[in-house]
């Protein structure tokens, strides 16, 4: 006849991987809830609240869009140094501005960013400023030649 398999043997090899799996199972299980913390039925429906009752926006309106940009503009007009400097703002979509110039220093560009990201609706922002005599693609951008300050 064959060989008999003594497969209904539990070794010590088995005990070590289960209780190896156990442990592993259960520091999954405590990393994930301190993650998620403590979920039960009053902060499900305050979160779904606080869902229902988000500011919601239907269609991204030109009007819209020309309000942005003039608050984009009144920002960057607040500051001394940027508002003598040939700088267009250009609205793309909903919370996407663009920025296309010329500014005299790096540090600039830098400052023209963070201030048009702290104007409220503004999520993204494409700073395409030039520095000039650093940047050799500096290009005559079309548009008044006087600075913002002066045009008032």
């Amino acid at each position: 006849m064959g060989r008999i398999r003594n497969e209904n043997r539990f070794s010590a090899a088995d005990a070590f991987a289960l209780v190896s799996g156990a442990l592993v199972g259960l520091a999954a299980g405590v990393l994930a809830g301190s993650a998620m913390g403590r979920v039960n039925a009053h902060r499900i429906k305050r979160a779904l609240a606080r869902w229902r009752d988000r500011p919601r926006r239907v269609v991204w309106s030109a009007e819209e869009a020309e309000r942005l940009e003039a608050a984009v503009l009144d920002a960057l007009r607040r500051d001394v140094v940027l508002a003598r400097r040939p700088i267009r703002v250009s609205v793309l979509g909903e919370g996407l501005v663009e920025l296309t110039g010329r500014v005299n220093h790096t540090a600039e560009v830098g400052l023209a960013g963070d201030i048009v990201e702290g104007v409220e609706g503004v999520d993204t922002v494409l700073n395409h400023l030039l520095v000039a005599g650093v940047d050799p693609s500096t290009v005559e951008v079309p548009g008044p030649k006087t600075p913002r300050a002066a045009r008032g």
